[in-house]
Order: structure tokens, then C-alpha cells, then sequence
């Protein structure tokens, strides 16, 4: 109904570009895409392919970003969301603050996936020095998304995939808090029984939620962009922190196994495409 038509809400994307496998931006534009909301996509590299494949080329976008803002600020953008990812280097960190600081408003979701490590140790093309400029960058963000590992490493804590008590995932979420967001979600925390858990945190409200799913015996890449892009465009309309992190783990399960059961090339990525319409049911 015409009653009905609103301004479309639009995100700044700050990923890399995998032109083939899906991952970063090959996985934000079609999820937030279907939520409804416009998703503008500002590289940070370009990639012939995603690194699962051992062998790639790769151009580093930070020459040009400077003059995107440039002419985006001469042409008097704002963006509803600010949403970054894997970043090239630690001199990106900057950039991705100062677009916050250009595009952003006071009411702008400012959305920061630390995407650096995993199962314990920061990706090959990452060193220490990256981690403390994440560290800063972190604190601009109203949420941010690490998983265990990284959530680690921002904090200095050594990694265990031991199972967590309560005390120990309070004491790691709130100490992310005081390095600035004001909202915190944790993902791949390991669980008893092969779970995986995803913890949230409202520092605003002091709630805590935990969203629980069974490991698929299927890893890949693109899984964290998934989910942190499903988590923006549920936040952009309108869920709550924990409501919008049951989005995302309930779309992600789905999502993986999909992709399990197809025997699908694991170097490819989850195939997000033909599950999309499942996303639209679970944030009409």
C-alpha cells in the first residue's frame, strides 16, 4: 500500500571483494539486499578469489578510498549503518573510523566485525600490530561482532577451546564493553556437546543473551560476514540486540546446512543464495 512506501535504509560496507567464493562483500550485498535495505559497498582490496584457495591476486584498494569519501562528502551522503570487515592492513583502521566520523549521524549504527583470526590464531596475512589497531577501532563501534578467538586477542587473554563457565564469558564480554561499544556479541564460544554458542551483550540495558546451535561438520569461509550482516540488517530493522542474534544463528544453521547436505566445495563458500527466501520469513 502507498501508505506503506518508506525511504529504503542504506549501509556503507566496508569489506574486501572476493570475485569468486563467497565471502565479505559477495556475502553482504545479497543478505542485507534481502532484508530490504541498500547496501553501499566501499572495498578495501580486491581479490580474483577468497584465500581457501591457496593461491590468489590481490590489489589493495587504500589509494582510492580517500577520494571515494572525498567526492561521497562533496555529494552530501549518510548512511544508516556503517558496517566493516576484513580490512587489509592495520593503516585501514583509520579510514574506517574516519568514514564513521564523515557518513555517520548521531542516530548512524556503526557496526565493526573484527575479522582477523580464528580457532586461535590471527589469519597469515596479519601480525600483533594489526590486533592494536583493531583494538582502537573497536572503540568507535556501537557493536561489534569477534568470535572467540578474536574476542582474545583484542583482550590479550589466552586462548583456550576449553568450555567457558558463566563468570568466564561475563568477564570477557564486559571487559570488550570498556574498550568502548556499547554492544558486544561473541561469536563461536565453544560449548559442551559440540554446540557452538553465540553470546550478546547490552551494556545500555545489562542484558545477556545466549543463542546455542549444533557444529555442522562444515567449515568455510564467509561465515562470520554472514552472520554479521544478517545481525546489521535485522538491528537497521528494528529487532533488538538478542532478538537479531537469534536472526542471525537461526539463518547461519540454516545456511551451512544447506550447503552440507549439497556437497558443496567448501572453498566456495556457504551457499547463502537459494536460502535467502528463508531469511525474508525470519525478518519480514
Amino acid at each position: 500500500m502507498e501508505g506503506c512506501i518508506m525511504t529504503t535504509k542504506r549501509v556503507l560496507a566496508i569489506h574486501d571483494m572476493c570475485s569468486f567464493g563467497r565471502c565479505s562483500l559477495t556475502a553482504a550485498l545479497p543478505v542485507i539486499s534481502s532484508m530490504g535495505i541498500q547496501v553501499c559497498p566501499f572495498p578495501t582490496a580486491l581479490f580474483s578469489n577468497n584465500l581457501t584457495y591457496g593461491t590468489f591476486t590481490f590489489t589493495d584498494f587504500t589509494p582510492h578510498m580517500q577520494e571515494f569519501m572525498d567526492k561521497w562528502q562533496e555529494l552530501g551522503y549518510t548512511y544508516d549503518a556503517i558496517y566493516s570487515g576484513f580490512l587489509a592492513d592495520g593503516g585501514q583502521t583509520a579510514i574506517v573510523a574516519e568514514a564513521a566520523a564523515r557518513f555517520g549521524t548521531t542516530d548512524t549504527l556503526i557496526v565493526v566485525d573484527p575479522a582477523m583470526a580464528d580457532d586461535g590464531a590471527l589469519y597469515p596475512v596479519f601480525n600483533t600490530a594489526f590486533v592494536g589497531e583493531m583494538r582502537k577501532l573497536i572503540g568507535k563501534a556501537t557493536v561489534i561482532t569477534p568470535n572467540y578467538t578474536e574476542a582474545c586477542l583484542l583482550l590479550d587473554r589466552p586462548y583456550s577451546a576449553d568450555v567457558l563457565t558463566t563468570k568466564e564469558v561475563t568477564d570477557v564480554y564486559r571487559q570488550l564493553t570498556q574498550l568502548g561499544p556499547k554492544q558486544v556479541v561473541i561469536t563461536s564460544v565453544p560449548g559442551a556437546n559440540d554446540e557452538i554458542r553465540n553470546i550478546s551483550y547490552d551494556r545500555l540495558s545489562a542484558s545477556f543473551n545466549e543463542e546455542k546451535t549444533y557444529r555442522i561438520p562444515f567449515s568455510t569461509c564467509g561465515t562470520g560476514d554472514i552472520f554479521t550482516s544478517v545481525l546489521t540488517g535485522a538491528l537497521l530493522r528494528g529487532k533488538t540486540l538478542h532478538d537479531a542474534v537469534k536472526t542471525a544463528t537461526t539463518f547461519l544453521s540454516h545456511a551451512i546446512s544447506y550447503t552440507y547436505k549439497a556437497k558443496s566445495d567448501y572453498r566456495e563458500g556457504v551457499q547463502v543464495e537459494p536460502c535467502l527466501k528463508e531469511l525474508v520469513k525470519l525478518c519480514p
